[in-house]
């Protein structure tokens, strides 16, 4: 009777043991036995609508193509697009929403480094890995456990302009207009580096609130300095607006800008007037014939709308390439998680990622528990005005100046 009861008791405990495990499974927010559940948080809403929407359609077709091709470790991805609407209240609202109400496991892409800098201690405080986008030196240094950046940041880009500048002439005299916030104060920051390191200096600076549209001041102040070329940490309009005011000006002075302003709504404001404007980016253009743009362009005929995307000439390509590069990142990571997988597993996963081959879109992909940004390298771009596109004039590098 003895024996019978200790046989009952043992199976009893394996049984309660199995189901403490069962529940713990379950527990993990975001992962079931067939899915795991991420976040795409862009704007669609808000003052940078124009780029939610093909960072959305990249999501959704690599997506589309990992669940019909096996899954990741037997699971496949149940993936939630929300509208941030950019700014940092409206992006923290769309991150509890995400999080707390459809509990994802991770947040693959947030639009907007002000709205991402508010939600790190909410993603931190949920074991919430999070990739923004629009990244700053702050999301790397000193950086944060749960924070990975899959490209290079503005201060990166910003001091790789100049040390391109100072490549082609070392005398070159640089001034820089830049948007009055985080965004544009990283740019110069890069830029006042990168100079420093070259043993020069910027010889002119010209802040711009928000919304501004005339830059007959800051160009006349670029002007009165003599530059040679002109840095601008600024957005499409801001851009357009100051191409537009060179050629008023009748001044040939270089252009060159951040990754934000090549998409081609850029020709259709300024026309051939935007020959020759060069830009920093971590993306080579869509038209080139590169492995991994190759690659995604088979992957977006078979699961997304070709016609309406990347082969409309007027689709903001460069964006949806952004997006692929995000949720490339992520899903690198989620396999090399393994099995078991939780926040924990995730972050070891995406920290074991390493020259993970992108076929030249962008800088290969390596993370490390010491290094949560990719990479330092960005590609130079130049205007083509006839032929309203970009080509690469000088191929992946990273700055010289310290990081």
């Amino acid at each position: 009777m003895r024996n019978k009861l200790w046989g009952w008791s043992v199976l009893l405990a394996v049984v309660l043991c199995l189901s403490v495990n069962s529940v713990w499974a379950a527990t993990v927010r975001g992962v079931t036995d067939k899915e795991i559940k991420i976040a795409c948080l862009v704007d669609l809403s808000g003052p940078g609508k124009y780029g939610g929407p093909p960072i959305a359609d990249a999501f959704r077709d690599y997506v589309a193509w990992v669940n019909d091709t096996g899954g990741i470790n037997g699971r496949k991805i149940d993936l939630i697009v929300e509208d941030n609407g950019i700014l940092p209240t409206t992006t923290m609202n769309a991150a509890k929403k995400v999080i707390l109400k459809d509990e994802v496991l991770a947040i693959a892409f947030n639009l907007g480094s002000a709205g991402s800098s508010a939600i790190v201690p909410l993603c931190a405080e949920n074991k919430v890995v999070l990739m923004p986008h629009g990244a700053n030196k702050g999301f790397y240094h000193p950086g944060n456990k749960w924070v990975f950046v899959p490209h290079t940041v503005q201060f990166s880009m910003a001091s790789r302009a100049v040390e391109y500048i100072l490549s082609k002439n070392s005398k070159a005299r640089i001034g820089v207009i830049y948007q009055d916030d985080d965004f544009g104060k990283e740019g110069l920051e890069g830029a006042g580096a990168a100079a420093t390191f070259m043993k020069t200096k910027l010889v002119a600076q010209a802040p711009y609130k928000t919304g501004t549209i005339d830059f007959t001041p800051h160009m006349n102040t670029m002007k009165e300095a003599n530059v040679d070329a002109i840095v601008l940490w600024t957005y499409l309009p801001q851009s357009a607006a100051i191409i537009k005011q060179k050629v008023k000006m009748a001044w040939d002075v270089q252009l060159i800008s951040n990754n934000t302003t090549g998409v081609p709504p850029l020709f259709a404001l300024t026309g051939e007037a935007a020959d020759g404007y060069m830009l920093v980016t971590p993306y080579a253009p869509v038209h080139t014939d590169l492995p991994g743009i190759k690659r995604i362009k088979d992957i977006n005929k078979k699961y997304g709308n070709a016609a309406k995307t990347l082969e409309n000439p007027a689709y903001p390509d460069y964006l949806y390439l952004a997006g692929w590069g995000y949720i490339e990142a992520m899903v690198q990571g989620l396999r090399k998680a393994g099995k078991d997988l939780n926040p924990e597993t995730l972050v070891k996963g995406l920290e074991s990622v390493h020259n993970f081959d992108m076929g030249g879109l962008c800088p290969n992909i390596t993370f490390g528990p010491k290094q949560h940004v990719s990479s330092f390298s960005s590609l130079i771009l130049k205007a083509d005005g006839k032929a309203k596109r970009f080509v690469i004039v000088d191929s992946i590098k990273a700055p010289k100046t310290p990081q």
